[in-house]
């Protein structure tokens, strides 16, 4: 009798071991698939922008304080779970995007200083993404 009762909490004991230890692994396999995406956002942005600084139409666009295109394809270029916003603004002056709170944001900045065909002041285009 005292050797099935000892076998038994012997098993108990491991049983809870074992379904603690799988509690503390799916938390930290958890945790490290959204640790960091800095590498990835930043790449993505930067891709965006250096498309955005090469066309002509977008350049224009942003020039005139304008963002439809540009917003239509980064939209066309980004995952649906990331937001985002633009801000034009001169190249000396600050921006104030709409953005969530308790967010991780991502910014990337380029100068556009002018189209083929007018010149006109530089504009600073800030891209902000959060998830």
């Amino acid at each position: 009798m005292k050797n099935k009762k000892g076998f038994i909490r012997i098993l108990e004991a491991i049983f809870a071991i074992l379904l603690i230890m799988g509690a503390v692994l799916i938390i930290i396999s958890n945790n490290v698939q959204t640790l960091d995406i800095s590498n990835e956002v930043h790449e993505k942005q930067r891709y965006i922008l250096d498309i955005i600084t090469n066309n002509e139409s977008m350049r224009s666009e942003i020039i005139n304080n304008q963002t439809t295109l540009t917003k239509s394809f980064i939209e066309k270029n980004i995952p649906n779970t990331w937001k985002f916003d633009i801000c034009i603004t001169e190249v000396d002056e600050l921006c104030n995007p709409v953005i969530e709170n308790d967010k991780d944001i991502y910014v990337s900045e380029s100068i556009i200083s002018s189209s083929l065909t007018s010149y006109t002041s530089s504009k600073k285009l800030r891209f902000f993404i959060w998830r």
